[in-house]
């Protein structure tokens, strides 16, 4: 059976957010366009988990009919994303993904891409948010929704610094989770989870490869410790494909020859066979002709680099004519011998 859908939908994703009003939502992807399926995240956890379980029914019941845009009401917004493409119908109504993304939420970094509030967020409406947090996740473990080998994804700030870290690491026990870190303080829990779990991993969003870009990029100079806490995380891995990381292209900021080839060698020294390229995902649907030019040209060019050093990427971020011009030029540039 063919459907419409994504990947999210169809692991009826259950991603812990924000609205454009900094209002707290469950939403089934992190799309920045209107009218994304979600839910608002008000009443008691039963109350919550109902809705969304019911609003998962009902975009997938949308997703079976492939051919009748106009009458879409929970997926309105999906029509204009590249994610949302006809494939094969699979979904098992469980739970397969639950990324907890929602602020406030602490973080000591100073990404110059991030929007969220520069000062220190309001511990005490943190704590009331993930109360709710944590009561609608027991809820659902306790009714079976969630499925056995779904994946955790923790993004929340830091969890390092997170105040309901010891609660939320006793639920993450033994389950798939991946840790979404800046590295700048090390974690011994963290590390335990990588070491006794092999498909956990932690997950940097490095965006630099030389001390002074990621002073530009992150707000502070302390390149040299994060890469030492990384190397720390290492240690307590038991498989490759535990340390993975992401380098967001900013055009003009962090897209030099000298930060690409970095952390093609800081990949090596951590066994780090594959990146993630990403962008800033604000511009994502507003983007000028010459912005996409500049940013696929960059991209290419980190992609070339790394398939030459025997490296693979992804760019799901990235839309298929976007990844297919990426890997056009990319050829290019090795065919030309231009690196």
């Amino acid at each position: 059976m063919v459907c419409r859908s994504c990947g999210l939908i169809q692991m009826n994703a259950m991603n812990f957010n924000n609205d454009k009003q900094n209002n707290p939502i469950i939403s089934l992807c992190c799309e920045n366009i209107p009218n994304i399926p979600q839910i608002s995240f008000e009443g008691t956890a039963e109350e919550i988990l109902y809705k969304f379980v019911n609003k998962c029914a009902k975009v997938d019941s949308e997703c079976r009919n492939i051919q009748n845009n106009s009458k879409r009401i929970f997926t309105k917004g999906c029509v204009n994303c590249s994610q949302f493409q006809p494939r094969t119908y699979n979904n098992d109504r469980l739970i397969h993904y639950i990324n907890l993304s929602a602020y406030p939420s602490p973080c000591q970094c100073r990404c110059i891409y991030c929007e969220v509030q520069k000062n220190e967020p309001d511990i005490t409406e943190s704590v009331k948010l993930f109360d709710n947090i944590i009561a609608v996740l027991e809820l659902a473990l306790e009714q079976g929704l969630i499925a056995p080998d779904a994946r955790w994804q923790i993004s929340s700030g830091e969890i390092a610094i997170h105040p309901y870290r010891d609660r939320l690491m006793k639920i993450l026990k033994g389950r798939n989770a991946i840790f979404y870190t800046n590295c700048m303080k090390f974690d011994e829990d963290v590390a335990q989870n990588l070491h006794d779990n092999p498909n956990s991993a932690i997950n940097l969003s490095i965006d630099a490869g030389t001390p002074e870009t990621w002073h530009k990029v992150k707000g502070f100079d302390n390149f040299d410790k994060i890469t030492e806490n990384l190397s720390r995380y290492f240690v307590n891995t038991t498989r490759p494909g535990q340390i993975s990381l992401k380098y967001i292209i900013m055009p003009g900021i962090n897209d030099t020859y000298e930060d690409f080839t970095s952390v093609v060698e800081i990949m090596k020294v951590l066994n780090v066979k594959h990146l993630t390229i990403s962008r800033d995902i604000r511009n994502k649907y507003s983007m000028s002709e010459q912005d996409t030019i500049d940013l696929t040209g960059a991209a290419a060019f980190l992609f070339a680099i790394l398939s030459k050093n025997n490296m693979t990427s992804d760019m799901f971020t990235y839309s298929p004519e976007e990844r297919k011009l990426v890997v056009e030029q990319a050829n290019e540039i090795i065919a030309k011998q231009l690196i």
